[in-house]
């Protein structure tokens, strides 16, 4: 069976991943929040990710528990090579079959941005949807569903928690 994709990703209520300049201020209130990130990713065999997230992600020095393969979506010459990461411009469903190659018996985390998250949801890889919904409402910034296909899906789970973060997730209906 192949690895199950997962687009694990967090929005204002508004439905921004981001706000005006890349901004993720809004996200610190609830970086103390346990809402099972560390399960989530103790299952993740490799990542796919965008270019911008990938160098949002190395600005604000954000580090993951464990390294795993990750794989950046770029049309741009790839930085200096590191660790368990590659760059590359390949076709969405072609870089998924690397990461399926490389992730063993893990899970794929699609972790964005919006373009990467809606490429992968508009051909149909993604598995499995997690959206952890932030009580905060932006007015300005990312959208994370903008100009796409339509995407039918079926609620699996609703979980709350501290601080009104509420987490759902969803599965191809």
């Amino acid at each position: 069976m192949a690895a199950e994709t997962v687009l694990y990703i967090a929005t204002s209520l508004d439905g921004r991943i981001a706000g005006p300049d890349d901004d993720l201020s809004w996200l610190s209130r609830y970086a103390d929040v346990d809402y099972d990130f560390d399960a989530f990713f103790a299952g993740i065999g490799a990542i796919i990710e965008g270019r911008r997230t990938y160098d949002i992600e190395q600005r604000i020095g954000w580090q993951l528990p464990r390294k795993v393969p990750t794989f950046v979506l770029t049309r741009a010459a790839p930085p200096a090579p590191r660790d368990n990461v590659v760059f590359t411009n390949d076709a969405p469903s072609s870089v998924l079959a690397t990461a399926r190659r490389s992730c063993g018996d893990g899970a794929i985390w699609i972790v964005g941005g919006a373009d990467v998250a809606r490429q992968y949801l508009d051909l149909g890889l993604v598995d499995r949807l997690v959206l952890s919904l932030v009580p905060v409402i932006l007015g300005a910034g990312t959208p994370l569903f903008a100009n796409g296909n339509r995407v039918e899906l079926a609620l699996c789970e609703t979980r709350t928690f501290d601080r009104g973060l509420v987490q759902l997730t969803y599965v191809r209906g």
